[in-house]
This record gives structure tokens, sequence and C-alpha cells, in this order.
């Protein structure tokens, strides 16, 4: 029976990542010809590991979490045009934009382009994230590739270099202007001037439980620039690279630890994680991730139980009496909220008082005067590299 299981999930994982494949070649072509975007968002996020994915490439990976993982960003693609579709929101899906600079190749891919002439002309794009936990403010290397975008589309709107194909597989529309795309897949009629435009870019982290968005961004020649020049100095980084006139080593790494760099298949020889050998460490130090492994499992099952036990309780209506069952009893208490001060608002309040007083304090000043610091303690980092 193991068998059969074992084979019926390598069946997923080979039909995931060949569809992977293929959609990844009809959408966004061969990439080796140009910088994307999020080409530049993988340099700023870090230097080398954009470079040796360019030259060595990744491979297609045939592990099923991770698979399942970049599957996944597709899928919530997938809803927020059902949601779109629900609303009947016209929409353009992966809107190409394709430009030079500096004699490098460079094209966009719009996750959602959406636009209207009412009550003004209005042109929105959506980046979509697929995230395991939201994070608490947008990654940098996110926001470099939204401003790239928003600042091409910007840069290029009456220039014949946008392009799509409908996801219903009529014949594709490509070197059009973008005013032209808008009326043909949209229906609306936009100024051929794109200051007379209220032009934003938006991005839509999704994980399985919640949703949080970041915005608005708008046109910035600035960052267009950064991003631009980011992108050419991969392209030369890369061609240095594949003609030995650059060694990895050469690369320049991220300038602290990433959460990524214990997924990057190029973190086994990085500099960054250079250090002493103790070989004789990795049984007691696998038996440890394996530990921690298994308490996050078991966290997450005891979770669940007691949710569902607190159901349980909510049903049988028992209004905080005790529940017997055989030798054991339990049951559900209303716990009150932990309290805590809110130090923005007493500094606030307090500074208000002063000045009422005519007392110049420096009241954050004043609180910094009266915290302790807890004793120190040590924390063990663990990670498995790869490559």
């Amino acid at each position: 029976m193991k068998d059969r299981e074992e084979r019926l999930l390598n069946i997923i994982a080979s039909g995931l990542a060949q569809f992977q494949q293929l959609s990844t070649l009809q959408q966004l072509g061969d990439r080796a010809s140009y910088i994307g975007m999020s080409d530049v968002a993988s340099y700023f996020s870090c230097p080398r590991a954009a470079v040796l994915k360019r030259a060595h490439g990744q491979g297609q990976s045939q592990d099923l979490p991770q698979l399942l993982t970049l599957s996944r960003g597709h899928w919530f693609e997938n809803g927020v045009a059902q949601a779109f579709d629900g609303l009947m929101l016209p929409h353009i899906r992966q809107l190409e934009i394709s430009t030079q600079y500096e004699g490098v190749d460079f094209k966009a891919h719009l996750d959602f382009v959406l636009a209207t002439t009412q009550p003004r002309p209005t042109v929105r794009i959506l980046e979509v994230k697929s995230c395991q936990k939201l994070p608490e403010s947008l990654y940098s290397s996110y926001e470099m590739q939204v401003y790239g975008q928003i600042g091409l589309l910007a840069e290029s709107w009456k220039k014949p270099c946008f392009s799509y194909i409908p996801y219903t597989g009529a014949y594709p529309y490509e070197n059009l202007t973008f005013p032209s795309i808008a009326n043909i897949a949209l229906g609306a009629e936009l100024p051929w001037d794109v200051r007379d435009v209220d032009l934003e870019a938006w991005v839509l982290c999704l994980s399985m439980q919640d949703a949080k968005v970041f915005g608005p961004y708008i046109p910035d020649s600035n960052m267009l620039k950064a991003g631009l020049d980011a992108g050419v100095s991969l392209w030369k980084e890369t061609s240095a690279l594949k003609e030995g006139q650059l060694l990895a080593n050469d690369l320049k790494i991220a300038s602290c630890y990433h959460p990524l760099c214990s997924h990057c298949n190029y973190a086994g020889n990085c500099p960054k994680f250079a250090g002493l050998e103790h070989p004789e460490l990795h049984e007691q130090l696998e038996q440890l991730i394996t530990w921690k492994s298994e308490r996050s499992t078991l966290d997450e099952k005891i979770k669940q139980a007691e949710g569902e036990m607190k159901e349980m309780y909510a049903h049988i209506d028992a209004h905080g009496q005790w529940v017997s069952v055989g030798n054991m009893r339990f049951r559900v208490s209303d716990i009150p909220g932990h309290r805590s001060l809110d130090r923005d608002s007493l500094a606030e309040e307090i500074g208000a008082v002063f000045a009422m007083e005519g007392i110049d304090m420096d009241v954050p000043a004043m609180f910094a005067r009266h915290e302790k610091v807890g004793l120190p303690s040590s924390r063990l980092t663990i990670n498995t590299l790869k490559g």
C-alpha cells in the first residue's frame, strides 16, 4: 500500500513540475534573453544568488513540498481572478511590457491590470505574492519589483511595447501602446497623456489563512532607474561569470541573513556562512532538528485538539460547569484580555500636560531613562543549507 501511495505522490509531483515548466515558458518566454522585474528583485535580495541562478539555472525541482509552495502562487492568482470575475471587473492578466535600457532587454509581467474612465481615468496594477506568513512590512525586494512595474508602465505608456495573451486562448495582442491594449481588452478609452491618469500599484500578500495589502506605489523615476541599473549589473555580472572573468566568491552577498537563505540552492558554499568545520556534531544537530520539527507538529495538533474540545463544550451548553469524562473533567472559562500600556498615547498625554505648564520636556527620553533591560540570552540558529 505504501508503494501505491508513493507512486500517486510522484505522479502529482511530476505533473506539477511539467505544468510549471510549460506555463513559465508560455507566459514568460525565454527568461535567459532578458531581465525581468522579479530578477531585479532577486538581485536586491542577494546579488550572488541572482547571478548564479541566471548563470547556472535552478533546475526543475521534483520535491513535492517545494512544488506545492511554487504552485500556491499560481493558485492564489487564479483565486484573485475568480474574485474579479465574480464582480464582473474586466482585467488583464500577465500584461507584458518590453523595453531596452543601456543595451539590455527588460520585461515586466504584471499579474493584474484594471482600468476605468469613471469617475476619472484610473489604472491599477495588482501584484500577488504568496506567503507562508504575512510580513509586517513589505520586503524591499518586492517594493523594487513593483516600482519597476509601475515605473515602466508610466514611462512606456504611449510606446508600442505592451503585449499579452488572453487566458481564453485567443490570438495574442503584441507591440501595442497601453491605451490601445486597454481599449481592446478592457473597453476603456484612456488619455494619450499618462499625466492625466490616476496610476497606482498595489501588492496583495496572501497566506493560507489571511491576506494583507501594501501600497499604493506610484511611478518614481529614481526608483525605476535604480531597478534598471541593478538589472544591467545583473546582466553584466552573469556574462562575466560565464566567460570566466568573474568568480562566484567575487559576487556581492546579502548584507544580512535573509529568510530565503535556507532555501537558496547556492548557500552551501556561500562566503556568508564560512566558518569552522565540526562534522562530529552532525548526528546531534540532526536529532535536534528532528525534535524541533516534531514539537512544531505536536503544538499544531494540540492547538487543533483544544479548539475541538472548546467547540464540544459550547455544544454541551455547560455554561462554565465542569464536564466529567471518566476519571477526568474539563471546562472552558473566559480569560480576560492581556493588559498593556500604550506608551505612545501616554507619551502624547504627558507631553500635552508639560506643554500646558510651559515645560520643555523630551518625553520619549524620559521614558527611556526609566526602562529596564533584561538579562542577555543566547539564541541557537540552525539552517539546513542547500547546494
